[in-house]
């Protein structure tokens, strides 16, 4: 498996996973000669691999994973729910439809109506991070325009 090629992902936390295959993995550090170190998404699966420093190719692959591994079809949908809500955060202006719309038209893949629903909630979740909280009481809703 060695000498695959790495895609980059983003996880639910902002954070670079590596995608090999149906396997995710998450950066652990860069070492001194250059090299990445990635270990396993799954806590308790001790897997890595180490990539070159561009974060491109797999140079080795250590250990075996000893867990049930994932589909395709739940990685596709990590892709399009991440995207989805990087967008609706980058530009607020977009209705949430029109983002989930055309992340559709540039996958090839069915998503469920339950799945779109789930896209749709977090975008606006995503979204109320941005904005302040509802004040309590009167007071606090004239500091906060002051």
């Amino acid at each position: 498996m060695e000498n695959e090629t790495i895609k980059i992902i983003t996880s639910e936390r902002g954070k670079d996973l590596a995608l090999v295959g149906t396997d995710k993995y998450r950066f652990i550090r860069q070492r001194k000669d250059g090299q990445v170190k990635w270990l396993c998404t799954n806590r308790t699966c001790y897997a890595s691999i180490l990539s070159d420093s561009g974060r491109s190719k797999v140079l080795s692959m250590l250990g075996e994973h000893g867990h049930i591994l994932n589909t395709m079809e739940k990685i596709e949908h990590q892709i399009l729910r991440e995207n989805c809500k990087r967008k609706a955060d980058d530009s607020i202006s977009i209705r949430p439809s029109k983002i989930i719309r055309s992340e559709l038209m540039a996958t090839d893949f069915e998503v469920p109506h339950s799945d779109i629903k789930s896209i749709r909630k977090a975008m606006y979740d995503k979204r109320r991070k941005k904005y302040p909280p509802f004040p309590d009481s009167l007071t606090c809703a004239i500091l906060q325009v002051t």
